[in-house]
């Protein structure tokens, strides 16, 4: 099986808020972006799941495509934090959660090796599903997820590798049945020509 993992596109934030399940709109040129998103991914793809964050389920609902919303696949739930914006957080408590954000979480919010599990248990438990190909659509904290599962990287440093808006990222699982990515081609949607993405 294999399975295609996308971001959604760049969201209007222009008061730096913290959002996780905080619901913020896309930038206006979200229907293109879907447009060469989609472009870029098989026709026939078996099933499709989704956060139930609007900033994805727009995407999907602007390409009138069949979906099914995972709570799984949401992005980090930041707790109190949700909505502010970041220079209104206490900086104590700020710099408190990222010394060890994998384990500390913000007051009311999820750690980071919660959003593992849950998005890593998820996962495996679509491979075994017998579909021959799957699209989630997400954040980039499921995605930081998947490839410290990929790559074996240690969640501490997942935050070296940057995630884009806008990518497409390939997974199938290997002969020992362990998540692996493939290096596989997407859209520059920015210039709208063909490029390599290698992680």
């Amino acid at each position: 099986m294999e399975l295609y993992v996308i971001r959604h596109t760049e969201v209007h934030n222009p008061d730096n808020l913290c959002y996780g399940n905080f619901d913020i709109p896309l930038l206006k040129d979200y229907e293109l972006k879907s447009d060469l998103l989609f472009y870029n991914l098989p026709n026939n793809i078996d099933q499709i799941f989704s956060s139930p964050s609007k900033r994805c389920t727009d995407l999907l609902d602007y390409q009138n495509v069949d979906f099914i919303t995972k709570n799984e696949l949401r992005e980090l739930d930041f707790g109190d934090w949700e909505g502010k914006k970041w220079d209104e957080i206490n900086q104590n408590d700020l710099n408190f959660w990222m010394e060890d954000y994998v384990n500390r979480h913000p007051k009311n919010g999820e750690k980071m090796i919660d959003l593992y599990n849950r998005s890593i248990k998820f996962t495996y438990d679509v491979f075994y599903l017998n579909h021959k190909k799957i699209l989630f659509v997400t954040h980039s904290g499921v995605i930081r997820a998947l490839l410290s599962e990929a790559l074996d990287i240690n969640l501490r440093n997942i935050f070296d590798i940057p995630i884009k808006f806008n990518e497409i990222y390939k997974f199938s699982l290997n002969s020992s049945n362990k998540l692996s990515l493939h290096f596989s081609s997407k859209k520059d949607i920015e210039t709208n020509y063909t490029t390599k993405k290698i992680i």
